[in-house]
This record gives structure tokens, C-alpha cells and sequence, in this order.
């Protein structure tokens, strides 16, 4: 009854009842910005920039300005378009690597434009340029080209891209794994879009149609298995100068947060610490790493410039945390590279009851704080811990999963020789399927023993030595209980009573 007496509320205010944002709320918390912005869409009055009007702008960039920027093909889209990659660069050597990706979900286009706007700005702002001097620039401005093209989140072959980034099923997540293996990046920001307006929002405003009021939410990689250099420099660098541009700006902001259903009750969780995402997944690589979640899926046009707008921001914002800090950065990077703690293999976000959340009231139009109930995953307390073995080993049959390591670009090792080892090895004790699917499987929660014992490992099987620098991520795709490993996608078989093909060798 609340729900129909909401949608005529909307539809008597002039508002049809699917759409995110009335005309009041725009004019009074999302007005457009006093700025020009020269970039393909705001050529035209309806839509968002084509693959073809995409690369035309990238093609007459890289004419116009030969001596900056070099326009490169890294892949190709499951539909066979070019994946296009602007490097921009003044020239000289051992410079802080930034990469920045948009569109990762094809309906988030705020990201490909901000970044088109940013690169332009890089040509003609001298303030911008100097960044140069420290710094080259690796730009994609749209991943999923396929998914632009047709409006749509996901691949082409219906893949939700920032859910593959363990599995590298995708021929784009596999180009995306591949620039950050040739590129090596000290900063990563991946810019996404998120929708304001959630159906479960009002289930904790007792029936009030609400929407988010933030033109921009942080989601950093929480990942307790991220190396501390790297945390700490987004929480004392990162987070707090783009916070204090975003004020001077009049944009609002917070830490990012979405919805669950557990049992009837709706829980916001707050932040992310999952591999399968671009900005846990490049942190876990080595790389001071963030995702950057822009106001906007289900908007259209509405507040456009201000959405793009905003992503230039950022990307100028983060730019110029990392020229100011250059030296910590390159610190922060090289420790993380060498980083060895043992493995948070399960861990559980801090659970907080009566957690502040501010949305807008679109029918009143103003805003309102409700408690809810929260999941931190910023505060996340580890579960089941493990040392870090010197070596892991794999058997011979198990190729999948070699072959993600090695798109990974992990050292791999085959043995040409049968070798007898005391190793670790893993029992599974139980074995739960998800009733979720993601990237098309149903996840499997296993529980294992382990003990050691002499192993004789046939030739052709793999050693995975743990003194290079993705360590740290082979360990969360490894150990059988991480959330989104090679165990819990079904790379690696599992059956209850069963060993799996899985070794760690200790010290």
C-alpha cells in the first residue's frame, strides 16, 4: 500500500514513478556546473558517446598532440572492437605510473566522459601538465565497449565485468590484467557509476521514497591481505585530500555502501574487501588502488555535466595526491612488492547496529538520517589465519588454474623431474554451494584440514615460488577457503573426504 500511495504521490508531482530524480531535488542538490566541457556527448543534446565518436576524440587527440599522447590498441572486445588506451606523457624515464579505467559497466558512461574531458585538460591546462614532470598517465577510458554500445551493465556474453576479476573469463578482464602486468602501476582508479534510487531503501524509512544524496562514494580495496603501505596511503593521503577538494566543490561524498537482503532484514555494507573487483584485485597486485563510485546509473542526462564534471575532479584530485607525495608513493608501492604477513584467508566485516546513513526525501525534498543496520568492511576482523609457505605447488591436471596465474602474470615453474617434498596439504572437511550465481557458477564454501606429509609430486606439475612480487595474490587465490579463489569459483575441483591439488611447502 505505501508503494502505490508513493508512485501517486510521484506521478500527481509530474514525475513518472521509474524515474531517479524530480526536477526539485535536481535544482536544489544536483545542479549542473558553470563549465564547459568539450567532449563528444555535450556535442549533442541526447545520448552518450559512441565507440565511434570515442575513438574519433582519441584519434585527433593523439594527431594534435603527438609529443604527449600515443593512442594504443590493448585488446579487443568480445564482439571484436578495439579496446583503445591513451598513454600520456612528456617523455623520461622512472616515472609514478598512474592508470585509470572507465566503464567498466557498460551503463556507467560519466567515467568514459570525465576521462576524455581529463586527458583534454592535460593538453591545454598548464597546472595540470606539470604533473607530467613526475608522473605518466595510462587511461582506458571505456573497458566494456560491447555493454556501452548496447546500454547494458555486463559483457556481451553477459559477464558483469567487476565480478571476473579471479576468474578472468572475459576477454576484457583478461586485457585489463594484462595492461596492469605491462603497465605495473603505482595508482589505480577504476571510475564507476552507481544508481541512487534503491526499492530497499525504503524499508528502512518507513516507507519513504528516498534516494542516495552522495555525488560520489570511495570504495578502497579492504582486503585485510593488502599490504599496510598501501592501505595507509589512500586512508591518510588519498581519502582526505579528495575529500577536501570535493568540499571546496560543493560535492558530497562518503564511504560507498549498497544493500543486502539476510533473512528479511535489509543490511547496508559499507566499502568491499572482495578479489573479484577491479580495485581489490589491483590493490592485491601491488598497486595503491580505489573505485571510485560517481552518482548516476538510471539518470539519463539528468545532472550529466555534473557527473562528469565530478569524475574529472577525482582524476585531477588523485593526480595531484600522488605528484605531492611522489616519494612516499614509490615507497609505498616497493614495500608492498616485497610484503610478506601471513594470510588472512576468512574474515568477516564488523556488524554495527544504528549506523548513520543521510539520504534525501525526494517528496519533501530534503534531507533525512535513519540508523540501519551495517556490515564494515573497512573494520573487518579476521577469522582464520595462515602462515605464509614458502612455495605452493599445484598438480599437473590442474591447467585452469594455471592459466588464470599466468594471465595473471605469476611465475610458474613446471617440474621436468618427479620430486618428493614434505608438503601441506589440504583435506576438504565440508562443502556448501551458494544459491548466488556469480559470473555464471554457483560458489562453493569449503572448510578444509590440513597436515603435512612427503608427497611425490609427478613431472609436469607447477611450483609457485612466493618470492615475487604477486604473492600476495597468489595467496588469496590459493588458500581453498578465500572467498572468490580458484576453490570457491570451481577452478579447482573440491569434494568432501577428497585432498585437493593444492600444496604449500613451509619452511
Amino acid at each position: 500500500m505505501k508503494r502505490i500511495l508513493i508512485i501517486l504521490c510521484l506521478l500527481l508531482s509530474g514525475l513518472p514513478f521509474y524515474a531517479q530524480q524530480t526536477g526539485k531535488v535536481t535544482a536544489k542538490f544536483f545542479p549542473n556546473p558553470q563549465v564547459d566541457i568539450d567532449t563528444p556527448a555535450f556535442a549533442k543534446k541526447h545520448g552518450f558517446t559512441t565507440y565511434r565518436e570515442l575513438m574519433t576524440f582519441l584519434h585527433d587527440l593523439a594527431t594534435a598532440y603527438p609529443e604527449l599522447i600515443n593512442l594504443q590498441i590493448v585488446g579487443r572486445t568480445q564482439h571484436g572492437r578495439d579496446i583503445p588506451m591513451i598513454k600520456v606523457s612528456n617523455g623520461g624515464n622512472d616515472k609514478l605510473r598512474v592508470l585509470y579505467t572507465g566503464c567498466v559497466h557498460g551503463n556507467e558512461p560519466a567515467g568514459t566522459e570525465g576521462l576524455l574531458y581529463f586527458m583534454k585538460q592535460l593538453t591545454r591546462d598548464p597546472q595540470l601538465a606539470a604533473l607530467l614532470d613526475k608522473m605518466d598517465f595510462y587511461i582506458i577510458p571505456s573497458v566494456n565497449i560491447d555493454g556501452s554500445e548496447q546500454g547494458e551493465r555486463v559483457t556481451a556474453n553477459g559477464i558483469d565485468l567487476n565480478r571476473d576479476q579471479t576468474l578472468l573469463s572475459t576477454p576484457e578482464a583478461r586485457t585489463l590484467q594484462r595492461v596492469a602486468l605491462t603497465v605495473k602501476p603505482h595508482l589505480f582508479i577504476d571510475f564507476h557509476e552507481y544508481k541512487p534510487l534503491r526499492s530497499s531503501y525504503e524499508e528502512v524509512t518507513n516507507g519513504l521514497l528516498v534516494t542516495n544524496p552522495n555525488d560520489f562514494m570511495f570504495l578502497w580495496s579492504s582486503n585485510p591481505n593488502v599490504s599496510p603501505a598501501l592501505r595507509s596511503a589512500v586512508d591518510e593521503l588519498y581519502v582526505p585530500e579528495a575529500s577536501r577538494m570535493a568540499d571546496a566543490e560543493g560535492l558530497v561524498h562518503h564511504t560507498y555502501f549498497t544493500t543486502k537482503s539476510n533473512r528479511g532484514e535489509i543490511l547496508f555494507n559499507i566499502g568491499g574487501s572482495s578479489p573479484r573487483s577491479s580495485t581489490n584485485i589491483m590493490a592485491l597486485r601491488g598497486a595503491i588502488s580505489m573505485l571510485m563510485e560517481v552518482r548516476g546509473v538510471g539518470l539519463g542526462r539528468t545532472s550529466y555535466k555534473r557527473r562528469v564534471y565530478t569524475t574529472y575532479k577525482l582524476a585531477e584530485s588523485f593526480a595531484r595526491t600522488t605528484f605531492e607525495h611522489a616519494d612516499r608513493i614509490r615507497t609505498a608501492v616497493d614495500e608492498a612488492d616485497h610484503y610478506n604477513g601471513d594470510i588472512a584467508v576468512t574474515f568477516r566485516s564488523k556488524a554495527a547496529s544504528d549506523y548513520p546513513l543521510t539520504f534525501i526525501d525526494m517528496l519533501a525534498c530534503k534531507k533525512v538520517t535513519v540508523p540501519v543496520e551495517a556490515r564494515i568492511a573497512p573494520e573487518s576482523e579476521v577469522v582464520l589465519t595462515r602462515e605464509r609457505p614458502v612455495d605452493y605447488y599445484l598438480d599437473a591436471d590442474q591447467s585452469r588454474a594455471v592459466e588464470i596465474l599466468q594471465n595473471f602474470g605469476v611465475e610458474l615453474e613446471r617440474l621436468e623431474f618427479p620430486q618428493t617434498i614434505d608438503l601441506e596439504c589440504y583435506t576438504v572437511t565440508t562443502a556448501l554451494e551458494s544459491h548466488d550465481l556469480v559470473a555464471g557458477i554457483l560458489p562453493l564454501n569449503v572448510k578444509t584440514s590440513t597436515e603435512t606429509r612427503a608427497i611425490t609430486l609427478p613431472a609436469g606439475s607447477y611450483r609457485i615460488s612466493m618470492s615475487q612480487p604477486l604473492a600476495t595474490l597468489v595467496t588469496v587465490l590459493l588458500e581453498p577457503e578465500s572467498a572468490n579463489g580458484f576453490v570457491n569459483y570451481r577452478v579447482i575441483d573440491a569434494k568432501v573426504n577428497n585432498t585437493l591439488g593444492i600444496y604449500r611447502k613451509m619452511k
